[in-house]
């Protein structure tokens, strides 16, 4: 329902309510100064006004996008999205969105705009991975901005992301993965049988710092994942696992050994709740404490320093399908959500296998010498 009332000479100024705000409670209402000659033209841009707001075409007094991703982010939080999720996202509002387009009302943005976003972040030199976050960022927030009738259409969805290719991944290879676990055993006792378990499971950083002896079942040889620790700006503790599911890890028999012996040498700090990989026999590592020994490791050993902790990951993996183990399996290990994931992250290690699998197919079809032509 609209109202009007007369400002001035020529001037009206109307207003729309909107019903009740679905994040704050609040009533909403939108509100507009026109020029009009009279009552009736008035009214007339008034109904315009009605059907423009019931399409979702103007919303709440027109937030600006930085009041929009502050309500979005707020709703994040509210419907239980990790903190290590909310701290990445709020980095990409607060250093590259915000800047260009936080004083940008709702209703004026433009995937012009959007774009000029994106071509202003690749000129400063950010990769394209880096832009497609902060894309994926904008659409969802004005995604959520449709879903609340705040606008008509998301002008992200529109707009030109630069492309990305998938790059092959390089992991450390097994000389530069020994030499790596050798310089954390001599200088690092305890930070060796992290690599040593990273190596040996594929896991990530944050799942092996969540680490808690109850989660090795030395009779059974196996290793559970079920959370990780967290350690951002305003936040540190656990949380479930990236997927947020629970899987089960096979130990090779030395890695078992290792931990095994670990766990007797700290006698009554080995206790099923205490964590593994810890200083204090309290706190467990900090994600970016671990990646910090990675560097004076990789430094100690010699070794390319490119090489991120998170490619001893793509190790296992790497390993694990040039083996021509099934893709369901490494998938499992690795806990990705589904098998198209590792094949999305892997394709060219299955392309490697995908040409055995032809050679042996040719073995077997022999050559085509004394073939009759058909």
């Amino acid at each position: 329902m609209g109202t009007l009332r007369q400002r001035g000479n020529g001037s009206w100024e109307l207003v729309v309510s909107l019903g009740r705000d679905p994040v704050t409670g609040k009533y909403r209402r939108v509100v507009r100064n026109v020029k009009a000659k009279n009552k009736t033209e008035a009214k007339a841009v008034l109904a315009r006004l009605e059907v423009e707001a019931q399409s979702g075409g103007v919303g709440l007094e027109d937030p600006r996008i930085e009041e929009l991703l502050d309500r979005w982010m707020q709703h994040l939080e509210a419907k239980g999205r990790s903190a290590n999720t909310l701290y990445g996202y709020r980095r990409y509002i607060d250093r590259e969105i915000v800047p260009v387009l936080g004083g940008t009302k709702l209703s004026k943005l433009t995937v012009a705009d959007v774009d000029r976003l994106y071509d202003a972040m690749t000129a400063r030199g950010l990769s394209p991975a880096s832009v497609r976050q902060v894309h994926a960022v904008l659409r969802a927030a004005l995604n959520q901005a449709e879903k609340w009738d705040l606008v008509r259409r998301n002008v992200a969805r529109l707009a030109s992301p630069p492309p990305m290719n998938q790059a092959e991944q390089v992991p450390p290879t097994v000389d530069e993965l020994n030499r790596l676990l050798a310089a954390a055993q001599d200088h690092d006792p305890l930070f060796g049988i992290y690599v040593r378990v990273a190596a040996a499971t594929g896991m990530r950083r944050a799942e092996a710092c969540g680490l808690k002896w109850g989660d090795v079942d030395e009779g059974a040889g196996t290793l559970t994942v079920e959370r990780s620790h967290v350690a951002v700006p305003g936040h540190r503790g656990d949380q479930g696992t990236k997927t947020r599911s629970t899987r089960v890890i096979h130990l090779d028999s030395a890695t078992l050994d290792l931990l095994t012996q670990e766990r007797r040498r700290r006698g009554a700090l080995g206790g099923p709740e205490s964590y593994i990989f810890t200083d204090d026999g309290d706190q467990p590592w900090r994600p970016d404490s671990a990646t910090a020994r990675w560097a004076r490791a990789r430094k100690r050993a010699g070794v390319r320093s490119t090489i991120r902790l998170h490619d001893v990951r793509h190790w296992q993996a790497t390993q694990l399908l040039d083996a021509g183990t099934p893709l369901p399996t490494v998938a499992a290990r690795l806990g990705h959500a589904t098998p198209a994931t590792t094949l999305r992250i892997y394709s060219h290690r299955t392309e490697h296998s995908d040409r055995a699998a032809a050679d042996a197919i040719g073995d077997v079809l022999g050559e085509p010498n004394g073939w009759r032509n058909a």
